[in-house]
């Protein structure tokens, strides 16, 4: 018996680590540019499938969806070429060299047959501008829309790019190899050195974003922008810029999530929409804005995912997902309870 529980407690813990670099993503974009962005848990399947690709030596798709948004960035910026040319040049030389750097260093990668580390941090640099394409075409031309039009298109963008998934990479899983096979025993349980990875992971990722948040200009821009999003305007801090890193990071910390997590469970095109609802059940805890509240949300998610696979594996989504009933009532008392 003793030895199941701290089997299910190590279990909850790598799910819940991993839910909780998703939930670091949907609370950083939400308290940046007010979206709920429901397409978040889209570039978990991204990292995944691009790792995938990597490692069995074939040039990634996600590289063509790179190329092919810089290339529609351009055409957007078309307009601007009456105004001011001379500054659409640049932006438009800058795309292009843009998306030849990101051919050439895949291209590199697959020559050096890069160990996993290396592969990985290639698919990231691939996956991360992803985000800020998505926010340049989606949030940056209607800054000031509502939170559901927001949500209705978030909706949207992981239809179109869970499509995309499906006919770039088709409906096949693909397995991919852990960051260290192997593991230890920890008393009576096996421990897996790919949960430990994923704690390591999860901890520095967490830790980075802090330190870039306290002691680096770019990071009170974004607290800033979080605070206030007009008075930080007022202040000159370029919000765009604050939105369009903001949706960088999270797709940053998104693809990591799904690189650590296809080892566990194979990737492919839908994996990310199940996981991408999980980390909104455990950030909703923190209302989408408290990163601690958050982070003990996703926890509580990975921890009734691991005993409901358990005791009741058939209802385990349905188990998780009705766990944000409470949470939602618990959240309307709180607020209701701070209002008097």
């Amino acid at each position: 018996m003793i030895d199941t529980i701290l089997f299910l407690l190590v279990d909850g813990l790598t799910n819940g680590l991993v839910y909780a670099l998703l939930a670091l993503s949907l609370v950083l974009v939400f308290a940046v540019t007010r979206v709920v962005n429901i397409a978040q848990g889209e570039y978990v399947m991204l990292g995944a499938l691009t790792l995938a690709d990597l490692l069995q030596g074939r040039m990634p798709g996600t590289l063509y969806l790179l190329a092919g948004g810089l290339l529609l960035c351009v055409l957007l910026d078309a307009p601007r070429w009456r105004r001011d040319w001379r500054r659409a040049a640049v932006v438009a030389i800058g795309l292009i060299l843009a998306a030849a750097a990101a051919i050439a260093l895949t291209r590199a990668a697959l020559a050096l047959q890069l160990p996993i580390i290396g592969m990985m941090a290639v698919a990231l640099i691939l996956v991360a501008p992803l985000g800020v394409l998505i926010y340049r075409f989606t949030v940056h031309p209607i800054p000031n829309a509502t939170t559901i039009v927001f949500v209705i298109i978030s909706v949207g963008v992981s239809m179109i790019m869970q499509g995309l998934g499906l006919l770039i990479w088709g409906a096949n899983p693909y397995p991919v190899d852990p960051v260290a096979a192997g593991g230890f025993m920890l008393g009576p349980v096996f421990v897996a050195y790919q949960s430990v990875a994923i704690l390591v992971v999860a901890l520095l990722s967490m830790g980075g974003l802090y330190l870039f948040s306290e002691f680096t200009l770019l990071g009170k821009a974004l607290q800033a922008s979080a605070m206030n999003r007009l008075g930080a305007q007022f202040c000159g801090i370029p919000v765009d810029l604050a939105g369009g890193l903001a949706f960088l990071l999270a797709a940053a910390f998104s693809a990591l999530s799904g690189m650590l997590l296809a080892p566990l469970i194979t990737a492919n095109y839908e994996m990310g929409f199940m996981v991408g609802l999980k980390g909104f059940v455990g950030a909703a805890m923190g209302g989408l804005v408290d990163y601690p509240l958050s982070l003990a949300g996703v926890m509580m998610v990975g921890g009734l995912e691991s005993a409901s696979a358990y005791l009741a594996s058939a209802y385990r989504d349905v188990l998780v997902f009705s766990l944000l009933v409470p949470i939602l009532l618990w959240r309307n008392a709180r607020q209701r309870a701070d209002a008097r």
